[in-house]
């Protein structure tokens, strides 16, 4: 009977605080029809991961390897896979579209509530060596693009490209304010802005994430502890406000949000971390004509141009600490403390 192979990888055994993660040697897979064999690069460490660990999220289940920000080389492709080959650089999404149901027929894959193959969720992802994934949740990276930038593609820069360019319709010469600015999401904001020659104003509850921010590319920063930014935001814009907010924190914020714009404007609404009910003047959504939309991460084909876009404007993702797999315990430790400013990656 021919060994199995093995590989090290961070196992969520069971749910609970960040040293339920055990790094254990665990079976390497093999892809099956369908399916392709990654051999991890890198890895980042999202919000998203802290919440499936304390057993927030019901679709997973353990034994889960974690891990949807990743990114690596082809190592082998199963039976019936044609878009891929060992030795192509490829980058992941964190879900699949089926194809099939209404919200996939119009064109909307991004609201698809049949997915499939939801990496670090119903299926083990990125926090290993190796990742055996279905083809249809990888892209292949522009040429010459790093690794280490292009698994923040689809979860990091994707929300914030959407909201901008889409949502926002940003040109150069622009207002755009960005809400929990030092965040991984908020920074890649404030670089999207940066590249499309418009200015940003990043809000911060912290006087000490100023300087980062500032060397982010911010044009301007409001601390504002209370979330009470809107008037300071009208001064900046001489009185006027600006033309997007891209909404990270949520309720908290959304108030600050709504007096920051601009007639015309638009709020693009990311992130929500507490879950309150926010409350809109009505009459100035109709007098002012503004324009509140939700966003998600991206499907394939948005993937592939949020990494061309990436690549081609020379944006770097802030890395605040690069760990080795085996201390995937510390790194959500130091989220969970939100000390961090940027991402965190994991190195297999």
């Amino acid at each position: 009977m021919m060994e199995q192979a093995m590989m090290k990888a961070v196992v969520l055994r069971a749910f609970g605080e960040p040293e339920v993660l055990e790094y254990a040697d665990v079976i390497r897979p093999e892809p099956g029809p369908g399916e392709v064999l990654v051999e991890i690069c890198c890895c980042g460490v999202c919000h998203l991961d802290l919440i499936l660990r304390k057993g927030m999220r019901s679709r997973v289940k353990p034994p889960r390897i974690m891990g949807h920000e990743l990114a690596g080389t082809v190592s082998a492709v199963g039976e019936g896979v044609r878009d891929f080959a060992p030795g192509d650089r490829v980058a992941s999404f964190n879900f699949q579209a089926c194809g099939e149901c209404e919200d996939c027929r119009r064109g909307r894959p991004s609201l698809c509530r049949q997915t499939q193959g939801d990496i670090g969720q119903t299926r083990d992802g990125g926090y290993a060596q190796y990742a055996c994934l279905r083809q249809g949740n990888l892209v292949k990276l522009p040429e010459g693009m790093p690794f280490e930038h292009a698994c923040f593609g689809a979860c990091v820069f994707a929300p914030p490209y959407k909201a901008i360019r889409h949502v926002g319709r940003i040109r150069a010469g622009q207002w755009v304010v960005i809400t929990g600015a030092s965040g991984g999401l908020g920074l890649a904001a404030i670089q999207i802005v940066r590249a499309l020659g418009a200015r940003s104003i990043a809000i911060t509850g912290s006087q000490g994430k100023v300087d980062a921010l500032r060397a982010a590319g911010a044009d301007e920063v409001v601390v504002s502890p209370d979330g009470a930014f809107g008037e300071e935001v009208r001064r900046l814009t001489g009185g006027r406000g600006v033309d997007l907010v891209v909404e990270l924190i949520g309720s908290p914020t959304f108030d600050g949000a709504m007096r920051s714009l601009a007639p015309g404007g638009r709020c693009a609404v990311i992130g929500e971390l507490h879950g309150t009910p926010v409350n809109i003047n009505l009459g100035l959504l109709i007098l002012k004509e503004w324009e509140i939309k939700g966003v998600q991460s991206a499907d394939r084909e948005e993937l592939v141009e949020v990494l061309g876009f990436m690549h081609e404007h020379g944006i770097v993702p802030t890395v605040w600490r690069k760990l080795p797999l085996s201390q995937a315990a510390q790194a959500h430790h130091l989220l969970g403390d939100r000390s961090v400013i940027g991402r965190i990656l994991l190195v297999p």
